[in-house]
């Protein structure tokens, strides 16, 4: 297993004058996982040092590992089911396992659903008609849109609007290897614990590495003071922590 350096790589991210880029992705962003059965993906935490919350170098807290492992047809769409684990620090990986959802359809990431089998061989689930999130994405690219869960026969249960900005080409450097990439930004601002993460993918659509934002709904946030700020959709965010996944890293693509 990959041991990821304890303190985050030097990065650098910067504007490039072109916008005539397009770029499949191929993985779900948040994840680092490659949407396909078998794709796996690990990656890192870096996060601000408790002894210099705001101008220390960012410190390795934890890691995660994901792999899609069985692929569900449900109705007219496809479901990935993922594998996930979660360690902190340097511990190994417990032998406990949570499962992620991802809903596929017309080339799109339509969000996630929870599968239950109450049975075996029977499938239950709760799903809901969900804004799909493009693969295609291209600068000026704009969509907003909702993720509503719906238990079958029932109301919503919850209705999380968002919206999803994708920006000009950046390059990004991260230690010693250098990526083109398109910027996404991704946040919900009437949120009732307000996040926004801002995605770089390459062009050979892999994301490369994330920034966390939280939002002044966000329990916590006044505790982010003096943190890098970004200002997004009327709200000044403040960043969180940082995510890279070992491709970036080892790999270089």
């Amino acid at each position: 297993m990959f041991k990821f350096p304890e303190y985050e790589p030097e990065i650098s991210i910067t504007a490039v004058a072109n916008d005539d880029l397009e770029i499949e992705c191929t993985d779900n962003m948040g994840h680092f996982i490659p949407l396909h059965l078998g794709g796996e993906g690990e990656f890192a935490f870096y996060d601000y040092p408790k002894e210099q919350p705001n101008n220390g170098k960012l410190v390795f807290t934890g890691a995660h590992l994901g792999r899609v492992t069985r692929r569900i047809r449900v109705d007219d769409f496809e479901i990935l089911e993922v594998e996930a684990r979660y360690r902190e620090g340097h511990s190994d990986y417990p032998k406990e396992r949570s499962f992620w959802n991802h809903i596929i359809s017309e080339g799109s990431l339509k969000g996630m659903v929870e599968i239950e089998t109450p049975d075996a061989g029977v499938w239950a689930y709760k799903s809901g008609t969900t804004t799909p999130k493009p693969r295609l994405l291209k600068p000026g690219l704009e969509i907003t849109g909702h993720e509503p869960v719906y238990t079958i026969g029932t109301e919503p249960e919850y209705v999380e609007e968002w919206v999803m900005s994708v920006g000009g080409v950046h390059s990004v450097r991260i230690g010693s290897k250098e990526y083109r990439c398109l910027q996404v930004t991704w946040a919900n601002p009437n949120g009732k614990r307000q996040t926004a993460v801002q995605f770089y993918v390459a062009d050979n659509g892999r994301t490369v590495f994330s920034m966390r934002y939280n939002g002044p709904t966000y329990p916590g946030y006044e505790d982010l003071a003096g943190h890098p700020e970004i200002e997004y959709r009327g709200i000044t965010w403040r960043h969180w922590y940082d995510s890279i996944p070992d491709i970036a890293l080892i790999v270089g693509l």
